[in-house]
């Protein structure tokens, strides 16, 4: 409860997630299998902390995993292994950075940015989230996998960079690669 009010708190719309168990998402509430990793309609992600102390007081056998959903509040880019610590080790991401997140072992990392986002993004390591899309907050697992921040909101400043400026900083990378 306390990662869905602090998110919430930042401004990005928080909405309760299903479990991971036995290959499947589950109920929190008692382990039977969902339809949608989302517990609630996508629509109804809030940043209300009276409604999110609500929807993660609800008992169970776990808690909820902390869904965040993309879109006029928060937006997302998916960044392959490859490109993420070259734009985290750039000298303007260290100036303004953004909350990354990750799950261990995967080759994917996904940056948070502030809308707009960029309509087109001319990259093979990097693509732009649509809207929509919900997108898991630490600390929230699938299974034993667990969701990580690689830059914490409070590195960060508790700041979205502008989707913009990220998505400028990877095509000076694809640029630079192509020459």
């Amino acid at each position: 409860m306390q990662a869905a009010l602090a998110h919430a708190e930042l401004g990005w719309p928080v909405i309760p997630g299903a479990i991971w168990h036995d290959g499947h998402f589950a109920s929190p509430v008692d382990e039977l299998p969902v339809t949608s990793p989302c517990l609630r309609p996508i629509k109804a992600a809030t940043t209300d902390a009276e409604l999110v102390r609500e929807w993660w007081s609800t008992p169970g056998l776990h808690q909820p995993n902390v869904f965040t959903v993309t879109g006029p509040e928060v937006g997302a880019f998916a960044v392959a292994e490859s490109l993420v610590m070259t734009l985290a080790d750039d000298p303007w991401f260290a100036g303004l950075p953004t909350p990354v997140l990750a799950f261990p072992n995967m080759p994917i990392a996904y940056f948070l940015v502030r809308p707009p986002m960029p309509s087109v993004l001319m990259s093979d390591e990097a693509r732009v989230m649509k809207a929509g899309m919900p997108m898991p907050l630490p600390p929230s697992a699938l299974e034993t996998t667990p969701v990580i921040w690689l830059v914490t909101p409070e590195q960060a400043g508790n700041r979205l960079m502008p989707g913009d400026a990220l998505a400028d900083l990877i095509q000076s990378y694809e640029k630079r690669k192509s020459a």
